[in-house]
């Protein structure tokens, strides 16, 4: 069994006070194969910002793949937004901007879909999808899932924030995607695509910011079995530690995820 722990968008400088020391604790009671942190771990962008995150990763009892977020380029410097948005990411975690992980059984593509020449919204260009496609067309009999920021398509309610969403759609069904993990917009949501019920949507809340919506801080834990996945809710209680407060086993069929 494969185990992957979801994070995203901890908004380093806007953290809730304790909480990256309890999270890596709990971490480690869980023992995941991965870290995967989905973008956003900055908020303004700020070398003081980018240096918290990193004593934050130091912390953390497994491998961690990162990709940034529409966050983590600067706003105000509008000069270096626009020539150099990714120096400070660079500087700071010394992790590139995309990334993947792989066992026997499992492919993770990491893609950064954050696009500096807007603010929030985010892309993949076409060598982006290109990547997904040959990398997949590589991967044997593995399990194929990729990692973006932004969410490639919206959950009920909520705008879209991937431009050219349909073209992802296509390229991730055609190259045999099955999930899809997130963030951006957080709070927690699961589900299968609508126009594509082959990929498992998973987005992952804010694991630390106070920047909460009504799942307050949560991370997301993923365990691959033989038949489809089981996905649990963490969140984090008054007691300002983590807990497990729900387990959903999908299952992957011919028709789709039930």
């Amino acid at each position: 069994m494969t185990r992957i722990a979801h994070l995203s968008d901890p908004h380093f400088g806007t953290e809730q006070p304790g909480l990256p020391e309890a999270l890596a604790h709990h971490l480690a009671t869980l023992s995941p194969d991965l870290i995967l942190i989905s973008g956003d771990l900055t908020q303004r962008a700020l070398p003081a910002q980018y240096a918290t995150a990193a004593r934050f990763l130091a912390t953390l009892p497994a491998p961690t793949l990162l990709i940034p977020g529409n966050h983590d380029a600067p706003l105000w410097n509008l000069p270096l937004r626009l020539m150099n948005p990714w120096r400070d990411w660079h500087r700071g975690l010394a992790h590139p901007l995309e990334g993947e992980w792989q066992t026997d059984t499992t492919l993770l593509i990491a893609l950064n879909s954050a696009n500096p020449r807007v603010w929030k919204d985010g892309r993949l260009t076409r060598a982006q999808l290109d990547h997904i496609t040959a990398r997949c067309a590589a991967a044997g009999p593995r399990r194929r899932l990729v990692a973006l920021h932004h969410p490639p398509a919206p959950p009920p309610g909520e705008p879209p924030s991937l431009d050219h969403a349909a073209d992802t759609i296509a390229t991730l069904q055609r190259a045999g995607v099955e999930m899809v993990l997130s963030g951006h917009l957080h709070f927690t949501h699961v589900a299968p695509l609508t126009d594509a019920p082959g990929i498992l949507a998973l987005q992952a809340g804010t694991c630390l910011s106070t920047r909460i919506r009504g799942d307050g801080n949560a991370f997301t834990l993923i365990d691959l079995t033989d038949t489809g996945a089981a996905i649990a809710h963490h969140r984090a209680g008054t007691d300002g530690r983590f807990h497990p407060d729900a387990t959903v086993t999908w299952q992957k069929t011919p028709q789709g995820w039930r």
